[in-house]
């Protein structure tokens, strides 16, 4: 047991008009320069002032920041926790925001982490899969069992430390994916995505999929909503997509940022979120299992010779929807 500095309160508020049981919970932390350690890995979360009964959290990053998190910087943390058992309609659960000793560590990958792309050694203290419903963060060279990935002929597909998926135009469609051999229920899927590279002046699309497919062997496309594909998309050109600014071959405005899908069943709306902030949603509605996927995708010519568009990924993961959202957070 480490020593422990601080143990601040933190109420959790079920205000959701419903009872919600084995959930990820987000808690926007205020930073508390005097508490935490340079690296802010000092900290974990428990559901006594102790610390003896542990609530798994993973940090995810500092508000405002493309850096890992410090409490060098001003800016609040973003953490989730899976909190375990039920809390009723209208109660409130206390929960403990712990600073062990300045001089130690309780990260362990276990129990309490950080994102995989915040520490020198990728991953090196990850615990997503403590936290959420179906985690990946890409660490090694290969997807782990469970997962298959295909591409057209002139895209890439690399797992290395990372996600990078890329198209061309050499052919149309051009594409790369991959997509669960399992079935999941419908539940909200996010992925962080940290950089997307493109031509500016290709004629055509390009974007990303992410959701749900019916199929193992889909083809990413910009008809989300089809057949076989369920899900959202982002990238500049037509129908249901968010237009991006192209500055330089970089897509700035998604540089540094993560995407949110959220797929809820046949009561509410497909909805797309960026950076947390609803961006647009349709009626398209999720009622069966089916296959997790993200892909990305690129057709029409291009005037100029062929130029590669790829996307980097450092996680993907799906956690529990809430349909009324999740309860309020208050220091």
């Amino acid at each position: 047991m480490v020593s422990i500095m601080v143990a601040h309160p933190v109420k959790i508020v079920n205000n959701t008009g419903t009872a919600i049981s084995n959930y990820q919970q987000m808690v926007v932390a205020p930073m508390c320069n005097n508490c935490a350690n340079a690296s802010v890995s000092n900290v974990f979360w428990a559901y006594d002032p102790a610390g003896a009964s542990i609530i798994p959290s993973w940090l995810e990053s500092q508000v405002g920041s493309t850096v890992a998190p410090t409490n060098t910087k001003s800016g609040s943390l973003i953490y989730w926790l899976n909190i375990a058992g039920t809390i009723s309609a209208g109660a409130t659960q206390t929960v403990y925001m712990i600073f062990a000793d300045r001089g130690a560590t309780v990260w362990d990958g276990t129990l309490t982490g950080i994102a995989p792309q915040w520490t020198s050694t990728y991953g090196q203290y990850d615990n997503g899969t403590a936290v959420f419903n179906v985690y990946l963060n890409f660490k090694g060279t290969t997807l782990p069992s469970g997962y298959l990935s295909a591409k057209s002929s002139d895209g890439t597909f690399t797992v290395n430390n990372g996600l990078i998926m890329g198209t061309s135009t050499l052919v149309s469609p051009s594409y790369s994916y991959f997509v669960s051999t399992s079935l999941y229920s419908p539940q909200l899927v996010e992925y962080y995505l940290a950089s997307i590279i493109a031509n500016p002046n290709k004629a055509g699309i390009i974007g990303t999929d992410l959701g749900f497919s019916s199929t193992t062997s889909p083809v990413p496309n910009n008809n989300y909503g089809s057949s076989s594909f369920y899900g959202c998309g982002i990238g500049s050109g037509v129908g249901n997509f968010i237009y991006m600014i192209f500055d330089n071959g970089l897509i700035s405005s998604i540089n540094g940022t993560f995407v949110t899908g959220i797929y809820t069943t046949n009561i509410n709306p497909l909805q797309y979120y960026l950076n947390y902030n609803l961006l647009t949603s349709t009626t398209i509605a999720i009622t069966t299992n089916l296959y997790l996927l993200l892909g990305i995708f690129s057709n029409g010519t291009q005037a100029a010779s062929p130029q590669p568009e790829n996307i980097l990924v450092y996680w993907f993961r799906t956690r529990t929807n809430l349909s009324n959202g999740m309860p309020a957070v208050l220091f």
